[in-house]
């Protein structure tokens, strides 16, 4: 089974994500920005960030293109792991991969640069996952990066 991982990375966090999916299924990886044709992979691993609650631009532009391909998404937000805005993001990344077979997925907190958190607070409405962004601080951990891995390995 020829294996990849594809992810994009804004701020390294599913970057960190995508080195470890790479490790366990020991296969190579490369960012969105880089993929050209997907036809010789078997099953891939998509990593992406959530940007207005949806996944970032570049992983849209891929997801449809993905139909009858084996498909692992993970993914980093600045949400709680169990929040609604972290489930309707896979929800929305599953729902523009149509047609493919979604063998599993993960998602976690990552860090978001205070940079950030602060320009969004200037805006209204609020962002609905800045109240848990304090507490996405120094994630993904390794403990994430061990849990994907986990979450790999039974969806194979």
């Amino acid at each position: 089974m020829e294996k990849i991982v594809i992810y994009s990375s804004q701020t390294s966090n599913t970057k960190k994500l995508a080195e470890g999916a790479a490790a366990v299924l020991a296969c190579g990886m490369l960012p969105v920005t880089e993929v050209g044709e997907i036809d010789q992979y078997d099953f891939l691993a998509i990593g992406f960030w959530f940007k207005g609650g949806q996944p970032d631009p570049a992983i849209q532009e891929l997801l449809p293109k993905l139909a009858g391909k084996k498909v692992f998404f993970f993914a980093t937000h600045g949400a709680a792991t169990d929040s609604d805005h972290a489930r309707n993001g896979m929800n929305k990344a599953i729902e523009l991969a149509a047609g493919a077979d979604i063998v599993g997925s993960f998602h976690c907190p990552g860090e978001v640069p205070e940079k950030v958190q602060a320009a969004v607070r200037e805006k209204n409405p609020k962002a609905p996952w800045l109240p848990d962004a304090p507490a996405a601080a120094g994630h993904p951990d390794s403990q994430d990066i061990a849990d994907l891995q986990t979450a790999l390995h039974a969806a194979l």
